[in-house]
């Protein structure tokens, strides 16, 4: 009995961890719920539907009843009816018109409709696809940041740890003051960078957020296996690429279409014919004089256009030029197809190759820093030489743990460009989650193991509690405002003065409307790079100068982060991204409260913040 109740317990954890668990392809099911796009597409495909319904009732028999009942009071010589001739009549006609011959517009209008069809698929995979591009990169942006974030703590640990080797040998009486401080401003860089990646965490889990349209928490994703079998060969990626790419299928099909589009305007070349029969009943309850009567009439009824200016002369030229212009639009596809492949598959295997010599890289500089450890606490190595080996060792697991997710993307971003990757995610045939990837949900994708040096002392001093442990309240945006608050309105007037031509040339730019905006503002938070000279590069290419700008944030490593717009409400932010070509929505834009990146402006660039806010009282 106590066997059958742990049993129980075990089935029901294992149950409650699946129901906590968010999979890549449980979350893509509900990005396509969400996905409007496909929605919109999805529609399209029932319209088609309706059009071919109609197509196909353009030959069929068409039946018109008829029926009139009057009365009519004619008085002469008066201008107001008396006394007169008062008749009534009634009569009943029906007509049937059966087409026999419409210059094959019916033909043409169900071949057009059928090839509509066939597009409207394409387009919804189309959708699909992009959407799973698009998710699939947001979902593993979290995990990237996610393991950042890891690396970020571990990077404290190692910084406390050090501090308390710098302070035991100052202690002791054979440290330096100089090692003491540079020691504790390393600490203090480090706190900064776990703030600063738990910032670019929550922007990643918004953006996924953003295509799953619910609320979940990193800790519930679970790393994704992958398991679909890459092709042999560059070539053979592309050859599956521009037979099964959707983009590339749209293209072809749309040719068709304008095909049966110009089919079409034969028809104006041609007579209509149809077979046209009637009966008629006249007075059949207001018979006069025995004068009730019928009458039927059959006949072959022909209609033809001779001349109407050229006009569908015209039509027909048109449409041959339309069907160039597809043709045009396949090859354009096919290269900008072929381009994706290459670029995917090239990433791909830069980022496989890489991967094998980073992690053989990252257990040598492990080894390292352990051996440098063992050897600052005998004395033989300098505090320069062990920093320099701890950030080192720091850079390279960041540089793994990117490159471990580069090359998860890059795999399903060639699966993508074969248009393969909806159809994977939807697929049936992913293996159950076992056991020991349910509890490995929570954990790092690569299997380095943390820092976790033990300390040998215990030092309680007051002093080295306080560096450890910094209140709160305290942080560098605090002592930035402080600065600047003590400040005179006159010292801030002069300091603005001293400003370069160039400060000045920037006022009244976009910059200093979107600072200077109202919290209730909205913003398009559109894309990072990590350099000024790519961001200037992307808004120059883009040319957004004027609705757009970047400015930089970070510490360990500098990012540039690039704004788009200030908006009155949500829903025009939403439209105007909507609007975005599809190229900007590749970066996972998003709209956020404007006053957000306001103050993540100001903890960066608190003079220059303020500085802006005094030009435009």
């Amino acid at each position: 009995m106590k066997n059958l109740i742990t049993l129980f317990i075990i089935l029901f954890v294992i149950n409650l961890s699946d129901l906590s668990a968010f999979s890549l392809k449980n979350g893509f099911k509900l990005a396509l719920e969400n996905d409007m796009d496909s929605k919109v597409n999805e529609n399209n495909l029932k319209n088609i539907q309706y059009d071919q319904d109609i197509a196909n009732s353009l030959m069929q028999p068409k039946v018109d009843l008829s029926v009139t009942a009057q009365s009519s009071k004619r008085t002469e010589g008066q201008k107001r009816p008396e006394t007169g001739s008062h008749t009534k009549s009634d009569e009943y006609s029906i007509q049937v018109t059966q087409p026999l011959f419409d210059g094959f517009e019916s033909k043409y209008e169900k071949e057009l409709q059928k090839k509509r069809y066939e597009s409207a698929v394409y387009y919804l995979k189309q959708s699909q696809n992009d959407v799973a591009t698009n998710y699939v990169q947001s979902y593993i942006n979290v995990l990237r940041e996610k393991d950042l974030l890891t690396l970020s703590k571990e990077k404290v640990s190692i910084s406390e740890d050090i501090f308390r080797k710098v302070y035991k040998k100052l202690d002791l009486g054979y440290g330096t003051k100089l090692e003491y401080e540079e020691v504790k401003g390393n600490l203090g860089e480090s706190r900064v960078n776990v703030d600063t990646q738990r910032i670019n965490l929550t922007e990643a889990l918004e953006s996924l957020k953003y295509y799953v349209q619910r609320d979940l928490d990193s800790s519930e994703l679970i790393v994704p296996t992958f398991f679909s079998k890459m092709p042999e060969s560059l070539d053979k990626a592309v050859k599956i690429a521009l037979e099964e790419n959707p983009t590339v299928n749209v293209a072809k099909i749309n040719l068709e279409v304008a095909k049966a589009q110009e089919k079409q305007t034969i028809k104006e070349f041609y007579p209509n014919v149809d077979l046209v029969g009637s009966y008629n009943l006249n007075d059949s309850f207001y018979p006069k004089d025995d004068n009730e009567y019928n009458e039927y009439t059959i006949g072959v009824e022909l209609s033809y256009n001779l001349y109407n200016g050229g006009k569908n002369l015209a039509e027909a030229k048109k449409a041959l030029q339309n069907i160039k212009e597809k043709q045009y639009l396949i090859k354009k596809s096919q290269y900008q197809i072929k381009n994706r492949v290459r670029l995917a598959w090239n990433s791909y295997e830069l980022n496989k190759d890489k991967n094998g010599s980073l992690k053989y890289y990252l257990i040598a500089k492990k080894d390292i820093l352990d051996a440098t450890f063992k050897e600052f606490d005998l004395g033989l190595q300098d505090l320069n030489t062990l920093v320099e080996n701890y950030i080192d060792y720091i850079d390279v697991k960041k540089d793994y743990i990117s490159n471990v997710y580069d090359l998860l993307y890059a795999k399903y971003d060639l699966l993508a460009t074969m248009g393969k990757l909806a159809d994977n995610l939807l697929s049936d045939d992913y293996p159950p989650i076992d056991k020991a990837e349910r509890n490995n949900k929570n954990s790092n994708l690569f299997k380095i193991d943390p820092y976790n040096y033990e300390n040998n002392f215990d030092l309680k001093d007051e002093k080295q509690d306080d560096i450890l442990q910094p209140e709160k309240s305290e942080d560098k945006n605090d002592t930035d405002n402080k600065i600047i608050k003590s400040n005179t309105l006159e010292e801030m007037k002069s300091l603005s003065s001293s400003l370069d031509k160039k400060t000045k040339k920037e006022k009244n730019t976009f910059k200093e409307k979107f600072l200077t905006a109202a919290e209730d503002k909205y913003t398009i938070n559109l894309a990072y790079t990590d350099s000024s000279k790519k961001a200037e590069k992307f808004l120059d290419k883009h040319e957004m100068k004027n609705s757009a700008f970047y400015f930089s944030f970070g510490y360990d490593k500098i990012l540039q982060k690039i704004m788009y717009g200030v908006f009155d409400s949500k829903k025009e932010a939403i439209e105007a991204l909507n609007l975005l070509p599809s190229s900007l929505k590749r970066n996972s834009p998003r709209v956020e409260k404007i006053s957000i990146k306001q103050k993540l402006y100001k903890k960066y660039h608190p003079k220059s913040f303020n500085l802006i806010l005094l030009g435009s009282i």
